[in-house]
């Protein structure tokens, strides 16, 4: 018989062949000794690279909470689901403040979370999405990232620059097992996301039935002035 469990911390799903020698209640409970020894290992996991073990919510055969012996012997599933997108946003935040240069202080105060678009507390409860964004919306984020004086040398010489470029490459080397990160631009406008718009030329009917050249090359050009740097991240297997 095969049970199948899925272990979501590394997102890999695992068959477990149970011998048709044995009883239903035997083939449960070596069902269930499989799925702990998974668990374990992944805590084990989680806990090196987070330092602490996440809050996980295990499911038995579509039931919450359930005995791992409970588990059907063929055809049945544990699922089990950490709770990781709290640390890995987290350590991007604390890390970008940390990496901030501190003037006036509005830079280094200024990163902001978005989820699934939406601008969040980052200091609350940080809601369920497909995609966080972090960026940082103050006009000047991108010379700080990139910028060059007139005399070849970094705009920012107070810390190294491309702060969110090095954030997101170190986030990815700590936690590339557990998400998608990676660093490019985003602009953003009055609490949410502003959508990439591509410039381009079309025809407009009017209300006589003839067309005229229309473009949108106004709000594409609005949306490019927005763009600033910015880190996206995914949970895989989502």
């Amino acid at each position: 018989m095969a049970v199948k469990t899925r272990i979501d911390s590394v997102a890999t799903d695992i068959n477990v062949i149970i011998s048709d020698l044995l009883t239903p209640e035997a083939q449960g409970r070596a069902a269930a000794q499989f799925a702990r020894d998974a668990i374990a290992d992944a805590d084990a996991t989680n806990k090196r690279i987070l330092g602490r073990i996440p809050p996980r919510t295990i499911t038995v055969d579509g039931v919450t909470g359930a005995a791992l012996e409970r588990v059907k012997p063929a055809g049945g599933s544990i699922i089990v689901e950490w709770e990781l997108i709290n640390d890995v946003l987290s350590w991007i935040g604390n890390t970008l403040r940390e990496r901030s240069p501190v003037i006036s202080g509005k830079y280094r105060n200024g990163h902001t979370l978005f989820a699934d678009g939406v601008e969040v507390d980052f200091g609350g409860q940080i809601p369920q999405a497909t995609e966080w964004v972090f960026l940082n919306p103050l006009p000047y984020s991108r010379k700080i990232e990139i910028g060059k004086t007139r005399s070849g040398r970094d705009f920012v010489v107070q810390v190294p620059n491309r702060i969110y470029d090095r954030t997101a490459k170190d986030a990815k080397a700590r936690f590339g097992n557990m998400a998608n990160i990676k660093s490019v631009y985003r602009s953003a406008e009055g609490g949410g996301i502003v959508p990439y718009v591509r410039s381009n030329r079309f025809k407009v009917r009017s209300t006589n039935g003839r067309y005229a050249a229309g473009s949108n090359a106004a709000a594409a050009a609005h949306e490019r002035a927005l763009r600033v740097p910015a880190i996206i991240v995914t949970l895989k297997g989502s």
